[in-house]
C-alpha cells in the first residue's frame, strides 16, 4: 500500500479571496478546522476584521483586507503572506460580485468593473501564487468558485454568467500550465446558495423556482461548497486537473418543467 501524501494544506498556509462572505468564510472555517493556517481576504477592513476573529476563535486563522483586482496588491499581500506565514500552498478564489443588468442596460463602467473583480483577480492571483509554490517546489492546489451560470444564460446576468465562464476556461488554462509542477488547478460552480434567516422578496421567488426546478428540491449551502473545496485541496485530488464539481442540486442537469411526452 502506497504511503499517503500529505494534505497540500500541511505544506503551507491556505489562502481565500472573498474569504470574508457568505460562502468563503465557510470555506475559511472549514480550513482552519483541518488545522491549516488560514488567510481570509475580504475587500474591507471590518469585514476582514471580523472574519479574523471568528477564524483565529477557531484556530489558525486571519483576516486581511485588500483589493485583490490590481496585481501590484496582489504581489505586495502575497509578499506579506508569504513573510509571515510561509509560501501559500492552497489558494482558493472566491471573491466575487454580481448586479443584473439586461444586456442593453450594461455600462462600460460595470463590463469593467465585474471582469476586473470576477476574473481578471482570479487570473493573477492565481499566477503570481502557483509562481510561488513552482519555485518552492510545493505541490499545491488552486480551487476556483466560480457559478453554475457558466453552464446557462439567463434574461438580466448575461455579464455575469460570461465572467464566469471566462473562469471556468482559465481554469483549464491554468491546470494545463502549472500541471507540470504537481500543482492541481479545478473549480467549484455553486448554484443558488441558501441564506437562512435572509427575507428579501427577490431571493426567496428565485429560491423557489431553483428548488422546484432541482433534481433534489435543494439549494447549494456554504457547508456543501466547503466540503466540495477541502476534496479538490485534499491529496486525494491530485490527479483532478482542469475540472468543475457543481453544486446545484441537479439544476444544470436538465428542466423539470419540460413538456412529457411520455404519459
Amino acid at each position: 500500500m502506497r504511503d499517503r501524501a500529505p494534505e497540500p494544506w500541511t505544506l503551507g498556509p491556505v489562502i481565500i479571496t472573498g474569504g470574508t462572505g457568505h460562502v468563503g468564510l465557510a470555506i475559511a472555517e472549514a480550513f482552519v478546522a483541518a488545522g491549516a493556517t488560514t488567510i481570509a481576504i475580504g475587500s474591507t477592513e471590518t469585514r476582514a476584521t471580523a472574519a479574523g476573529a471568528r477564524l483565529a476563535s477557531l484556530g489558525d486563522g486571519h483576516g486581511i483586507a485588500a483589493d485583490m483586482s490590481d496585481p501590484n496588491t496582489v504581489s505586495r499581500v502575497l509578499d506579506g503572506i508569504a513573510e509571515r506565514f510561509g509560501t501559500p500552498a492552497v489558494l482558493v478564489n472566491g471573491a466575487g460580485i454580481n448586479f443584473n443588468r439586461m444586456i442593453r442596460d450594461i455600462t462600460e463602467d460595470e463590463f469593467d468593473r465585474l471582469f476586473r473583480v470576477n476574473v481578471k483577480a482570479m487570473l493573477f492571483t492565481s499566477r503570481d501564487a502557483c509562481e510561488r509554490m513552482a519555485k518552492a517546489g510545493i505541490r499545491g492546489r488552486v480551487v476556483n468558485i466560480t457559478s453554475g451560470n457558466y453552464r446557462y444564460a439567463r434574461p438580466d446576468a448575461a455579464l455575469y454568467s460570461a465572467t464566469k465562464a471566462a473562469m471556468e476556461m482559465l481554469t483549464r488554462g491554468l491546470a494545463l500550465e502549472y500541471g507540470a509542477f504537481g500543482i492541481a488547478i479545478n473549480a467549484v460552480a455553486p448554484g443558488l446558495v441558501d441564506r437562512p434567516g435572509f427575507t428579501d422578496p427577490a431571493f426567496l421567488k428565485v429560491a423557489d423556482y431553483y428548488r422546484s426546478q432541482s433534481a433534489n428540491h435543494v439549494l447549494a449551502t456554504p457547508e456543501a461548497v466547503a466540503g466540495a473545496v477541502m476534496f479538490l485541496a485534499s491529496a486525494g485530488a491530485a490527479a483532478i486537473a482542469g475540472d468543475t464539481i457543481v453544486i446545484d442540486g441537479g439544476f444544470s442537469a436538465g428542466r423539470l418543467d419540460f413538456p412529457r411526452r411520455s404519459s
